[in-house]
């Protein structure tokens, strides 16, 4: 898939500084398919490339013109499928083979904890081992586990939690359960990820997260999903709100104040319509780069890469902070 601006797709090397901290960024361990099979769990990802090595893990990200990476170790597979202990087993061990994976190269590689949801005192559990005596750089989700999306009250001590801690937390989309009931051929992939991303940004602000847990960095996958595009209409919960209490006497501030809390990763968004969505609506302080890697092909990542490089929203230095410079002042240990 070559850029429309080049005849042959660019080598990633070649654009920007070569400084690149990727902020989605995906690992799958062994650790982590032997707990999927444990608890009797199949995985429907695509095949990758798999790699439990994490010197050539940073040759790859070298290539890929990227200096280092927090690594993801989800596939949409996920963690909790039905059985609280199956689940506590898998992010106990998942997470500490993680901080296995990064120790040797601490300065190239970090990782996002997975935790246990919608098992809420294995999470607590978890996350304080994960972040206190494994040094993981936060936390990953999956947008929906067992039907519980993100933003759901259920989870409310979790939160109160992440947000004592200032928890760097990153939303990943998972498939939603309604797919099967589509009878499309289409990958879930294609359109219903984003979707799911914008349904946990829309949960968090409607039920009140982020008003009562402002301390949270909440990273979203993929540009935010629709979130740019939906910015409008996600107002019609302040005048259209048929619960009680209504939205606007809970949240009086509405929907906009909550909007640029958000932090955003670029992973296959890396074109000038969404680009252009998201730069108009986010803090550029607050876009990391990502790109999906292994999901996505490598020339696919350069001709994103392109596309970042030249286009108008990441002029005048954006493109450095957008690159790099954000994600050093987030996570400590690349600074």
């Amino acid at each position: 898939m070559a850029s429309p601006h080049t005849d042959t797709p660019r080598d990633p090397r070649e654009i920007g500084s070569g400084r690149r901290i990727d902020l989605h960024h995906h690992v799958v361990l062994p650790e982590y398919e032997s707990a999927l099979a444990r608890s009797g769990a199949a995985d429907p990802s695509r095949p990758l490339r798999k790699n439990s090595d994490p010197l050539r893990e940073c040759e790859t990200i070298a290539a890929l013109g990227t200096a280092g990476a927090i690594v993801n170790p989800l596939s949409v597979a996920g963690v909790h499928h039905g059985d609280d202990a199956n689940a506590r087993y898998l992010t106990e061990s998942v997470n500490e083979a993680l901080a296995r994976f990064v120790s040797p190269v601490p300065r190239q590689l970090g990782f996002f904890a997975t935790l246990p949801v919608p098992d809420v005192d294995g999470a607590l559990t978890q996350m304080e081992h994960a972040l206190d005596q494994l040094g993981a750089d936060g936390v990953v989700f999956l947008s929906n586990q067992n039907g519980v999306y993100l933003g759901d009250p259920i989870l409310e001590p979790l939160y109160a939690e992440m947000d004592r801690r200032g928890v760097v937390a990153f939303v990943h989309p998972a498939s939603p359960a309604y797919v099967p009931t589509l009878k499309l051929k289409l990958w879930a992939a294609y359109v219903e990820y984003p979707f799911e991303t914008t349904r946990v940004a829309a949960n968090l602000i409607y039920n009140g997260v982020m008003q009562r847990y402002p301390n949270i960095r909440w990273v979203l996958a993929h540009a935010g999903g629709a979130l740019p595009y939906l910015t409008t209409r996600l107002k019609l919960m302040e005048e259209s709100d048929k619960n009680r209490p209504p939205f606007i006497d809970r949240v009086p501030e509405g929907v906009t104040p909550y909007l640029n809390r958000f932090h955003f990763d670029t992973a296959l968004s890396g074109g000038a319509a969404p680009m252009a969505a998201l730069m108009a609506m986010a803090d550029p302080s607050r876009v990391f780069y990502g790109s999906d890697w292994p999901y996505v092909d490598r020339h696919f990542i350069g001709e994103q890469l392109a596309t970042l490089e030249r286009h108008p929203g990441f002029a005048d230095g954006r493109l450095a902070a957008m690159e790099h410079d954000n994600a050093e002042r987030l996570f400590p240990r690349f600074r």
